[in-house]
């Protein structure tokens, strides 16, 4: 029971600390809460995710358009395309044909228990869209002439200690390890700010970390 009560504690006091930040007011949120608020705040925390992931989509493309010097009629139509795509549509977060051709996609993870390291289900979701951006999904099969991009919401150094242990080549000797570790030690690069346009290569993946304000 003990373990139990330990647990109630713990979330309600979580609870009741982000509800404070939001509303100024010291008040136990948790102990209010009945069935129908929690199933509802679900909903609200789903669409504050995709709300997440929308201003970082768009952060995302606006860093584009700047690093490769894209006009803004240009960028206006690559923001209106990010603007009109419903969540979980497939294909990729960004998909830019002209002037240059560009393919991107956006995590909006941070990394489990206020640490520095991704979950496994973050791993495993991330090592996806490594997959995706080499072989293509929805209807863009072929990515071999494409820029490719990984962008990460960026959490100062817990974000810096997140990304140097996911790209750490493993001791895995599956052949799903062997793939992923293959890509981490010749294909995927972080990208920082003094790597010049020039210098870019559409047979190698990116890691860009961003911020949206």
């Amino acid at each position: 029971m003990a373990h139990y009560e330990g647990r109630i504690r713990d979330l309600k006091n979580r609870v009741n600390q982000h509800l404070k930040k939001l509303t100024g007011q010291e008040i136990d949120y948790f102990s209010k809460m009945k069935q129908g608020d929690l199933v509802e705040l679900k909903t609200v925390l789903a669409d504050i995710n995709n709300v997440l992931t929308l201003q970082m989509t768009f952060a995302a493309a606006k860093w584009i358009s700047k690093y490769f010097s894209i006009d803004q009629t240009v960028e206006n139509k690559i923001l209106q395309k990010v603007d009109n795509t419903k969540p979980n549509t497939k294909g990729f977060d960004i998909h830019i044909t002209e002037p240059y051709r560009i393919i991107a996609e956006v995590k909006c993870i941070s990394p489990v228990n206020d640490g520095g390291i991704f979950g496994t289900a973050q791993h495993d979701s991330i090592m996806n869209d490594f997959h995706n951006l080499f072989h293509g999904k929805g209807n863009l099969l072929d990515t071999t002439n494409y820029f490719k991009f990984l962008f990460l919401i960026d959490l100062g150094d817990r974000t810096d200690q997140a990304i140097t242990k996911l790209i750490k080549v493993t001791k895995g000797t599956t052949p799903i390890a062997n793939k992923f570790n293959y890509l981490k030690k010749d294909k995927i690069f972080i990208l920082t700010d003094d790597i010049a346009l020039d210098k870019l290569d559409s047979k190698k993946l990116y890691l860009k970390k961003i911020k949206f304000n």
